[in-house]
């Protein structure tokens, strides 16, 4: 599931601006790496108990379990007393994606290929700058509006729309992926000073209590002991992804650092073969490479502005 609490892609947004420490790059992608392979096992061990429970007690079990071990670290640290500031518009809209995301995303592992929905995932980058430009007034040129489209492109080469091999599940892919977007750009708009951990803990009791919710359409089986195994490694497996992908920007410098999150392709092939024998057909890996290629050039030309930017009160001064 693509998201605990700040989730894949807000983390990299609330930390994006963090201060890296001279020489700590080959650390922080080593850091990134792990964290995009830990990300990738939870989503597999996902997938794995959905073959026998249904979508909305395998979320309610999942966000609780991470609930408790973030409420605990929270109240450790002290981050739980900001409580009351957390409780703002923001959050709302943050838990609203947070939850669609969840659902959406986990609706999806259940019923298609696992390379292909992460896959699908990786248009979030191309999406994130979309909204960037229409929800935060951040100016996006033609360049990287174009690596938009090409993206979509690629998006449609992976979902196959019309064809005998299309599934309409990947369809709820997208979806989670609009979704994830929303509660990233509602993250841009929570004080810098709350705390992840806090923010981390209402995002999971949202998203828990909306696989309760689903109690009401489904039919609930008891867990057995592997299964609860299974569920509980996933909160721990994201959760931990979430200290690496911190420590990987903090330490390192985003622009050696971020474009290794697409190393989490690489794994969700290796492990969709080695668990369910699935490899991406040659259309949807074609547009895999898509989506990545667009997604890391519109990476690039972001840090290219940034050096622009950075160089004309320089030029100016002189």
């Amino acid at each position: 599931m693509p998201e605990a609490g700040q989730g894949r892609r807000g983390v990299l947004l609330a930390h994006a601006g963090a201060r890296p420490a001279a020489g700590g790059n080959v650390r922080s992608i080593a850091a990134m790496v792990a964290a995009t392979a830990l990300f990738t096992c939870g989503d597999a061990a996902m997938k794995l108990v959905s073959a026998n429970l249904p979508t909305g007690e395998t979320i309610c079990v999942r966000g609780f379990s991470s609930l408790v071990i973030v409420t605990v670290a929270a109240f450790w640290t002290g981050a739980i007393y900001r409580l009351k500031d957390a409780l703002v518009r923001g959050m709302g809209w943050r838990s609203v994606g947070d939850v669609g995301s969840a659902v959406f995303f986990q609706a999806a592992l259940a019923r298609m290929p696992f390379a292909d929905l992460m896959g699908i995932l990786q248009i979030t980058p191309l999406s994130l700058t979309a909204a960037s430009a229409l929800f935060l007034g951040e100016r996006v040129g033609w360049r990287r509006w174009t690596a938009v489209a090409v993206g979509c492109a690629g998006a449609v080469l992976v979902i196959k729309p019309g064809s005998s091999a299309f599934n309409a599940w990947a369809l709820l892919g997208l979806v989670s992926v609009l979704s994830g977007t929303l509660r990233d750009v509602a993250t841009r708009r929570l004080d810098v000073a709350l705390s992840p951990l806090l923010i981390m803990a209402l995002s999971q009791l949202a998203v828990g209590s909306a696989g309760l919710s689903c109690w009401a359409f489904e039919t609930w089986h008891t867990p057995t002991s592997s299964e609860l195994l299974a569920l509980l490694f996933a909160s721990v497996f994201s959760l931990t992804g979430h200290l690496c992908v911190i420590s990987s920007l903090r330490s390192g410098e985003v622009a050696a650092v971020a474009p290794f999150r697409y190393a989490g392709i690489v794994w969700a092939i290796m492990i969709g073969y080695a668990i369910w024998q699935q490899l991406p057909d040659g259309l949807s890996l074609a547009g895999i490479l898509i989506l990545v290629s667009a997604g890391l050039y519109t990476f690039y030309r972001e840090q290219q502005l940034r050096r622009l930017a950075r160089a004309r009160p320089v030029a100016a001064s002189r």
